[in-house]
């Protein structure tokens, strides 16, 4: 038994210093993502994730002596620009589902185009660290089902299948917005199986079902921590899915959870179609070295870098336009606030308007903080009002405006609104202009009846 000990110890591959730096890094992002360190602060998300990516990649090699970004490091580089590419293709689709929208980003485009890459690069890596982690670990390892052929007119009718979720959640995203999450799994699997990638209906003729089982767990884990790490950043998302507004796990509607295993299928199919073009080369060991002595066309290359530069600066562009609902809140932008007492705040050490919300929440502090501007307690008070409503669910200066006009001003009315009441009310008042929809105000509405509750 010592020996095999011994052997054993041998046998492990040191700590990679990636991981290392993994480690350390989500450490000082969660410290001073509290304490609303720049940059850390707004780009959490992205640190939290790359974080996670390294640390897990590195226990990978320290348990089997091959890694993705060690073993295979071509293939990782290559999957993040694909990975930006085929998220694209559901934020193309969330512009007909409208099922969530963005808050609190950067002010700059190019702040806020670099941190689109960085975040979409993420989510095939961390799909794929997360399934061979747990094929690491051996989870599922002895899986088996009754071998079953699926004919060719099966693969036809899941082709239609495939055909009919991704046209109808876009067409009739009220009611079938949940079926985006399979279509590319039954339109795509079919043209894996039948041209020679990897595919998964070859993997349920053989009887294993043990890729399946570790793709749907993967999204599970990579679903919760995408929800986990939204929900306490500063630049986030936020869901208006239709019918699961009420129970909400994080930001995620807690029935949304479902939604994650199935992506993590899909994208798995989506990447594989993807190898058919390079010859059956993949990102696992197993496909790693196919066919070496096949190469990519420089032609070839150079169109695909074209395509998906070409795809990710229109879908960018219709994300600024459609899905970001705000920016982060500077005193500049505060209007409310005369010119003049934006510049004395920082003096007093209000730098934005978090601090105002956080330096006045006690009568002496907002007291004080009065008497050193040399301003009247109610001026103060109603700045104060402003700047809680304009943070309710990242609502935004421009939203803001829009319920002043219809005499909204505070957290305490807001909360007293109606929301389908208040939606028509606002179409009413602003006639041709665009209005939030109305599952964006029922946010709100809950947010602030959420504040007022909790409020001494």
């Amino acid at each position: 038994m010592g020996m095999n000990m011994l052997n054993y110890l041998l046998m492990k591959k040191a700590f990679p210093i990636h991981g290392m730096i993994g480690i350390f890094l989500l450490f000082i992002s969660e410290i001073f993502l509290f304490k609303k360190v720049e940059p850390f602060y707004g780009w959490f998300y992205c640190f939290a994730w790359w974080s996670y990516i390294l640390t897990l990649d590195a226990i990978i090699y320290r348990l089997k002596g091959n890694s993705l970004l060690i073993n295979r490091k071509k293939e990782f580089f290559l999957m993040i620009p694909w990975s930006v590419f085929i998220w694209l293709v559901f934020e193309a689709a969330n512009l007909a589902l409208e099922n969530w929208y963005y808050i609190y980003l950067p002010h700059s485009t190019a702040e806020r185009w670099l941190g689109y890459g960085i975040a979409y690069g993420t989510v095939l890596p961390g799909i794929f660290e997360t399934m061979e982690f747990l094929e690491t670990l051996g989870l599922f390892k002895n899986s088996s089902i009754k071998k079953t052929v699926i004919s060719q007119g099966g693969h036809a009718v899941l082709t239609v299948l495939g055909v009919f979720c991704l046209l109808s959640s876009v067409l009739i995203p009220h009611y079938f917005s949940p079926l985006v999450w399979v279509g590319f799994i039954f339109l795509l699997e079919p043209f894996n199986y039948c041209y020679g990638a990897r595919s998964l209906l070859r993997d349920i003729e053989e009887g294993n079902p043990r890729k399946i089982y570790l793709l749907l767990c993967a999204g599970l884990v990579c679903g919760f921590l995408w929800e986990f790490w939204n929900f306490w950043a500063r630049s986030r998302w936020v869901y208006t899915v239709p019918f699961f507004e009420e129970m909400k796990v994080f930001e995620m509607p807690l029935l949304g959870f479902l939604g994650f295993p199935p992506f993590a299928v899909q994208a798995y199919v989506m990447y594989n179609l993807i190898s058919l073009f390079r010859y059956g080369k993949g990102w696992e060991k197993s496909t790693y070295q196919l066919n070496p002595e096949k190469k990519t066309r420089p032609l070839i290359t150079a169109l695909t870098s074209i395509l998906i530069v070409a795809f990710s600066i229109l879908i960018f562009k219709a994300i600024d336009l459609k899905t970001v609902d705000s920016y982060y809140l500077r005193l500049q932008d505060a209007y409310w606030i005369e010119p003049e007492y934006q510049k004395e705040l920082p003096r007093v050490g209000i730098a934005n308007l978090d601090d105002l919300i956080s330096k006045t929440r006690e009568k002496k502090e907002r007291d004080e903080l009065a008497l050193r501007l040399l301003i009247p307690k109610e001026k103060l008070i109603q700045w104060v009002e402003k700047a809680q409503l304009v943070d309710v669910k990242g609502m935004g200066v421009e939203n803001l405006l829009l319920l002043g006009g219809v005499d909204i001003h505070s957290i305490s009315v807001l909360a007293e609104q109606d929301p389908d009441m208040l939606y028509e009310k606002m179409i009413q008042n602003f006639p041709g202009r665009p209005i939030p929809r109305k599952g964006k105000i029922r946010i709100w509405v809950r947010e602030a009846q959420i504040k007022v509750r909790s409020s001494p």
